[in-house]
């Protein structure tokens, strides 16, 4: 039993220690560099929380951090609600049962190229949904929700549950 132990150990070590170092080595140096003068290039003169008032106080970071809010409450909430609808109809002996297993499944035979690709041409203006209105003769339509800043962020929650692999977010 003891030697069983020890090889389990013998076995486990390296992937113990490649853990350690690359990730919570590469963690630990990032956390020290954030307190430095670095900026394109380290510099390894200590600067102490100066880097983080920088960051805080940049309009950027504060649409980031709320962007980044935003997308993780509506693609977390709109794919449980989803999901579980779905899965309640297809639980339920429901008329369409058939159907809705295909709406279910559907996006996960597609692959991401494809899924890419379509929402690309979706949401062009040249062919996409705007044209084909205006084609209908809606002159003035505009559909440039990607191209809107505050619109794009819903344009993203949104594209994820119509694409492959139905409630994971986009990598």
């Amino acid at each position: 039993m003891r030697i069983r132990n020890l090889a389990a150990k013998a076995v486990l070590s390296p992937t113990v220690l490649v853990m350690l170092v690359c990730f919570y080595g590469c963690a630990l140096w990032t956390a020290y560099l954030s307190v430095t003068r670095s900026a394109l290039l380290p510099n390894y003169q200590f600067a102490g929380v100066f880097q983080y008032v920088r960051l805080f106080g940049t309009p950027r970071w504060n649409v980031a951090w709320s962007n980044m809010f935003l997308f993780g409450v509506l693609d977390i909430l709109g794919t449980l609600g989803l999901g579980v609808l779905l899965a309640v109809l297809i639980d339920r002996q429901v008329r369409f049962e058939g159907a809705f297993r295909t709406i279910f499944l559907y996006p996960l035979s597609i692959s991401f190229i494809v899924a890419g690709l379509t929402w690309q041409w979706v949401l062009s203006p040249t062919i996409g949904v705007q044209n084909f209105v205006r084609g209908l003769g809606w002159s003035g339509f505009v559909f440039d929700w990607i191209a809107r800043p505050d619109r794009a962020i819903y344009t993203l929650v949104f594209i994820p549950w119509c694409s492959p692999g139905f409630g994971t977010s986009p990598g």
